[in-house]
Order: C-alpha cells, then structure tokens, then sequence
C-alpha cells in the first residue's frame, strides 16, 4: 500500500506539473496567434484603404526574424521585430528602424539599427548603427530605403518559425498533435472501460 500511494502522489505531481506547462504554452500560442490575426486585419484594412485612394504606400506593420547580434542586447537573435510605418519626418536620434541596407556588400538586405545621428531631416537622411557594432554603418540610410520603426519585439518567436521550416520540424509539429490527441481519448477509453467494469462487479 505504501508504494502504490508513493507512487500516486509522484503520478498526481507529474500530472499537475504537465498540466501547467501544457496551460502555458497553450496560452503563448494563443496570445501570439491573436497579435498576428490583429496584425492581419490591420494590413488587409490598410491595403484597401490604400488602395481606394488609389496610393501604393509601404504596409503599416511588418514583421522579421532577427538573424545576428548586431542590436545586442536590446535584440537577440531569433527575435521577432515588428515594425510600423513612420514618415521619416518624425524619426529622431535614438529611434531603431528596419530598412533596406544601401550598402552594396549586403545586397539590399533587410536590416534594424538605431538612428546614430539626423543628416538631413527635410530629405529623410539618417546614419545608423547597431547597438552591438563598433563602427556605424558605411551607407547612409534614406527615405525611400525605411520600412518603419521598430514598435515592439516578440522574444525568440523566430525559433519557432525555422523549426517549423526544417523537414523534422514540420513533421513533429504535425505529428506531436495528432499523437497526443489520440493518447488523450485512448487514456479516456481505458477510465471509461475501467469504470464500466467496476459498475458490473458491484452489481
């Protein structure tokens, strides 16, 4: 008796301690499926409302994977930026965007950096930096090369994202749902058979 009550409480432990992590993970996937689907409306809203005005202006959110260190530590790698579009008149010093590079070696690559210094605020031109670099970049950054500024980061999001595009992970993400929802309702087949067979013994 002592064992198998030994045994229980372990059972009883794992399963509460399962449970909260199951709860927690459900819950980030939700909240971040919900920040997406808003972000969804609000490009579709936008695009049409562009486009009834007949404008091709750039979206008003966007999003990226940060793929280096170079904004360490206030952006890791792997994190995912979201930015909103901003008229380069109201950038100032201090202010972190996400723009296409000039510079020739990366080949108009997507990048985010913080605004080091306002060369010609009328023209929109600005020097960029990141946090963890000890040079500020080559190539003046423009007007027209600014997707927006950075308005806020999802930490880590990014790792979900390759290991999803990795064959293995795309296979366990299929298939790691599938497994638990049938060990699920065949663990609520065995509590039922069981319970059907205790009613009959009684009787």
């Amino acid at each position: 008796m002592k064992n198998k009550f030994g045994d229980k409480k372990v059972f009883d432990i794992l399963k509460k301690v399962g449970k909260y992590i199951l709860d927690v993970i459900t819950y980030s996937c939700l909240i971040i499926l919900i920040i997406i689907g808003i972000m969804l409306a609000v490009y579709v809203i936008d695009n049409r409302i562009q486009a009834s005005k007949g404008g091709t202006s750039k979206p008003l959110f966007n999003a990226y994977v940060v793929i280096s260190g170079s904004m360490e530590p206030k952006i890791h790698v792997y994190d995912v930026i979201i930015s909103r579009r901003i008229d380069s008149s109201e950038l100032k010093k201090g202010d972190t965007i996400t723009f296409y590079s000039s510079d020739p070696r990366l080949n108009g690559a997507i990048v985010t950096h913080r605004i080091v210094e306002v060369i010609d605020k009328e023209k929109g031109i600005f020097r960029t930096k990141g946090d963890a670099n000890n040079v500020a970049d080559d190539a003046l950054t423009t007007d027209a090369d600014i997707i927006g500024k950075v308005a806020f980061r999802i930490p880590q999001l990014g790792r979900i994202q390759y290991f999803v595009a990795s064959t293995g992970g795309w296979l366990i993400a299929v298939i790691c749902p599938c497994l638990a929802i049938i060990s699920y309702d065949i663990v609520k087949i065995v509590k039922m058979t069981g319970q059907k067979v205790k009613k009959k013994r009684k009787k």
